[in-house]
């Protein structure tokens, strides 16, 4: 027994020291990965506020522009990212950090330019651009945790890549949690404290507000993540793999006519199955929940709740679901993993649903507290548990196709949540509103109805669906 015990906390230690001895070009790819997603949450909380708020927009073009936005980084990753890898792993996440490096900085210094026209244009230019560069980085950085890995170590290394990412939100929240109000208050001739006055000063010279500062504050991030990985990883550097690259072979392959390509992925292929579509499109709208963690959070946090919560706005949206997913993913698998999967999707989503009406009674930070941590122990049952059960109704040798359908619902809830997301805060939490009148309850009241066809229609429709399974 004791030698059993020992044996089993030896394979858990070596676990994370086989790392150790993976090639340096393993921490760089975390590295620029994490860093860059700091920036990209950074800019992505506050977007609605700086869109809304700072450029005027108003509530539903800056949703409707927000939700565009996160639906081309989703819908170019399905083939920018892929197209990249073929010229290289260094080569493609250079130029993918060159260009979110370039898009925030247009998108940072629009209010710098006093245009009274063109501006929108510049904005527009400049999402595009970053939303490119983050398509392109994600898949090739995850390509390249495959290739400086082996099958020992392969596994932790995705699970590092993927918490250190949510740790870097948590830290990128409390950066924009300190500088936002500071730099606030500074501009209005009311310093605070002595804490951190250069940086303050510094960042307050290219800003006119707490939230522009953010903004560049995630430009130097981006542009450190730039350098450092420019002088880092150098071509001996790359070339130190542990296992072979084929993206660039593939490149030189002739392929398929499209034509070919298409009838083969309709002809058998996802579509083809009718409880998969059900199964994958009834989880959409509890996705809207995910979306409104930064088209609707923010704000309504901003408008509904005194100073005092309002300043730390951040805590609450970049803290609890990413402590509590990087904790919590594991830990809920392997509890849950001898029960069924379709029944988890059903429990999870619904844990995720369930939460929102407690919003419903108005602006509490109590309740709000309590959301978020029901909200993220949801998520952790069932987002971890989705694609599995999408490969296990894949038939041998349509798992690829499968799993990029799968994402499509993902795509579109970032997609349609932001054209009515503006008008909602616009009507029940508008901006400039003394608390008592606003009617956020109604607001939040609506989206849980809407997340709870989730679980709903998993419920009602689980004979069926697990009879196509067990087929």
């Amino acid at each position: 027994m004791a030698d059993n015990t020992g044996f089993g906390i030896r394979q858990f230690l070596s676990s994370f020291t086989d790392l150790l001895k993976l090639p340096r070009a393993f921490w760089f790819i975390i590295g620029v990965f994490v860093v860059d997603s700091m920036a990209y949450f950074g800019v992505l909380t506050l977007m609605t506020t700086y869109l809304s708020g700072d450029l005027a927009w108003g509530d539903a073009w800056a949703g409707r522009t927000v939700s565009i936005f996160t639906m081309l980084v989703t819908l170019f990753m399905l083939g920018a990212g892929s197209y990249a890898e073929q010229f290289g792993l260094r080569r493609a996440i250079l130029f993918a950090v060159m260009l979110t490096a370039g898009g925030r900085v247009l998108y940072s210094m629009v209010p710098g330019l006093g245009l009274s026209s063109g501006a929108a244009m510049i904005i527009i230019g400049s999402l595009l651009v970053v939303a490119l560069g983050e398509a392109i980085l994600q898949p090739v950085c995850y390509s390249g945790i495959k290739q400086y890995t082996d099958e020992k170590t392969s596994s932790m290394g995705y699970g590092l890549i993927y918490a250190l990412m949510n740790l870097g939100i948590v830290g990128v929240g409390a950066l924009s949690a300190w500088m936002r109000p500071a730099v606030q208050r500074l501009k209005e001739g009311n310093p605070a404290d002595a804490v951190g006055a250069p940086v303050l000063d510094f960042f307050a010279g290219f800003s006119a507000t707490g939230v522009q500062a953010v903004n560049w504050a995630c430009v130097v991030l981006t542009l450190i993540t730039l350098a450092g990985f420019f002088l880092l990883m150098t071509r001996k550097t790359e070339a130190a793999k542990l296992r072979p690259d084929i993206a660039q072979e593939n490149r030189k392959r002739s392929q398929e006519p499209l034509g070919q390509r298409l009838k083969e992925f309709f002809a058998g292929g996802p579509f083809s199955n009718p409880r998969f579509i059900f199964f994958i499109f009834m989880l959409l709208p509890v996705r809207t929940l995910f979306a409104h963690q930064w088209l609707t959070m923010p704000q309504y946090i901003l408008r509904a709740y005194p100073g005092g919560v309002a300043d730390r706005m951040e805590w609450l949206v970049n803290w609890i679901n990413p402590a509590i997913i990087f904790i919590g993913v594991p830990i809920a698998t392997a509890l849950t993993r001898h029960i069924n999967v379709y029944s988890m999707m059903i429990i999870g989503s619904l844990v995720s649903a369930a939460p929102t009406f407690l919003l419903a009674g108005g602006p509490s930070l109590t309740l709000l507290i309590t959301y978020f941590v029901i909200f993220s122990i949801g998520e952790a049952l069932w987002s971890a548990r989705f694609l599995e059960y999408a490969s296990e109704l894949a038939p041998p040798g349509r798992i690829a196709q499968y799993m990029g359908l799968a994402n499509i619902p993902w795509l579109l809830a970032k997609g349609t949540t932001g054209f009515y997301s503006g008008m909602m805060l616009a009507t029940y939490c508008p901006e400039n509103t003394p608390l008592p009148e606003l009617e956020t309850g109604t607001m939040w009241f609506i989206y849980g109805c809407i997340a709870m066809t989730s679980p709903i229609g998993l419920w009602l429709a689980r004979k069926w669906v697990r009879a196509g399974l067990r087929h």
